[in-house]
């Protein structure tokens, strides 16, 4: 956990940082994955007929480490992060 944010980042493969998100993980929300736009309504009809709730949000370039120039130039305009949370019962 980041002790600034209050939650984990998400990170890729060489360990640098490309999402923090504590606004939506402190209203219920819970990264699922991210990925290329292309795929998302079919995550988004799973996680709904799993009885969650969904939302997707970009990528923010200023939560990439200093090493990831150009790839997050690239993935903050080419993927989106899915966050799903429980719907609420009642």
């Amino acid at each position: 956990m980041s002790e600034e944010t209050g939650s984990e980042a998400i990170y890729c493969s060489a360990g640098v940082q490309i999402l923090q998100a504590p606004v939506l993980e402190s209203a219920g929300w819970q990264r699922r994955t991210v990925t290329d736009p292309a795929r998302i309504d079919e995550l988004d009809e799973l996680y709904t007929n799993l009885g969650f709730e969904t939302t997707t949000t970009m990528l923010d370039p200023s939560s990439f480490g200093e090493a990831c120039t150009s790839c997050a130039i690239t993935a903050c305009t080419t993927y989106v992060a899915l966050f799903t949370r429980k719907q609420p019962t009642g």
